[in-house]
């Protein structure tokens, strides 16, 4: 008899490496074992994932621009037993919350419960946090098991629950390095110049994307023909538009929006540049090795795994060391990187990924 498992997620319409990630993992699970169901918190009309048929898709529980979202969302944090009672079915065997605070939430009490982790969770260690840690603690108290997806992840994980340190398992992220690669296949209108260094993500505060800029302007000095190009927007984007032209850069630095399909921009870059405060394993690296291209980035979860030895990316602290790093994988020869982005994308692999997972699930369920 088939096993149901409910994904609980943020949101799986703001076209995020999150909602991607979740895509990929209900549409390999089998489905001859599984019934598949997913719920997102909130609503955003940016992206319609492409899942299966067989996937079922629940209500919302509010759209990203209703004007009573924040008392809405205020339920979620504090009337917990509502919320579920309301959007959550009760019917199935097992329950993930795919990432942490908000879907952690609303994991029901007294089921079989995953709690997902897809970020690190410093910030809940800052004063003005105090409550969502207690939150967030509670709600782990439901969780038959914690999955962590990288180093820093768990490092966050156990620095700050302790006590949870026995329901921690680590999977890291798992890609369809053939898709990926297909994708990239397909024609597109935008065309890079070269030396060509990408950033992919949202262009907002985690992001990052002003340290890159400023990081870039000593790029730009070292090697006056290399370009930038930020693929995604958020709420940076015009303080990002307003310093290029402060700088300007203009000819050098160009937003290019967001893309449903970015892997086809994604194959002409040189190097990937990406600094965010905090990632759990962000999946545009993954994506980018898989398409043979180096990454630099901060400090942040799983770039030191996936750069294997510093061989396929590097990691770095300062400004200095991230304009090193881009301009030494700039001028380095493509095919050796090409081997070794080969050599590393291949531990993440799709079908090893999948196993883990129904080799989780199977083992909570029985």
């Amino acid at each position: 008899m088939k096993k149901k498992i409910l994904f609980i997620i943020s949101s799986f319409s703001k076209g995020g490496g999150a909602e991607s990630l979740l895509t990929t993992i209900v549409n390999n699970l089998n489905p001859g074992k599984y019934d598949i169901g997913i719920m997102e918190i909130e609503h955003a009309d940016i992206k319609k994932e492409p899942v299966n048929d067989n996937i079922k898709i629940y209500p919302y529980y509010v759209r990203a621009d209703d004007p009573e979202r924040n008392l809405k969302m205020r339920d979620v944090y504090h009337e917990w037993d509502k919320v579920i009672a309301g959007y959550i079915p009760q019917d199935y065997d097992l329950y993930v919350s795919f990432n942490y605070l908000k879907p952690s939430f609303l994991l029901p009490p007294g089921k079989k419960n995953i709690a997902w982790i897809h970020s690190d969770v410093f910030n809940l260690a800052q004063e003005n946090k105090a409550e969502e840690y207690e939150l967030q603690k509670k709600a782990f108290e439901k969780a038959d098991q914690i999955v962590s997806i990288s180093d820093i992840t768990t490092e966050s994980l156990e620095m700050l629950f302790p006590e949870c340190k026995d329901k921690m398992k680590v999977i890291y992220n798992g890609l369809d390095i053939q898709n990926v690669r297909e994708k990239s296949k397909e024609i597109t209108s935008v065309k890079l110049e070269h030396p060509a260094v990408l950033s992919i993500g949202r262009l907002d505060e985690r992001k990052n994307p002003l340290r890159l800029l400023e990081i870039f302007v000593q790029v730009h000095k070292e090697n006056p023909q290399v370009h930038l190009y930020y693929l995604g927007y958020g709420n940076l984007t015009e303080q990002v538009m307003n310093k290029v032209k402060k700088l300007q850069l203009s000819e050098y630095v160009h937003l290019l929006g967001y893309f449903d399909n970015p892997f086809p921009i994604m194959a002409q870059c040189d190097v990937i540049g990406m600094f965010s405060t905090s990632e759990g394993f962000p999946m545009a690296l993954l994506e980018g090795v898989a398409l043979d291209k180096p990454f630099v980035t901060s400090v942040i979860g799983g770039s030191r795994i996936l750069a294997n030895d510093q061989r396929c990316g590097k990691t770095v602290e300062t400004d200095e060391e991230a304009t090193k790093a881009i301009l030494d994988f700039i001028h380095k020869d493509y095919r050796v990187i090409k081997r070794e982005c080969r050599a590393s994308i291949g531990r993440f692999e799709l079908s090893k990924y999948i196993c883990q997972i129904e080799k989780l699930f199977d083992g909570i369920l029985t």
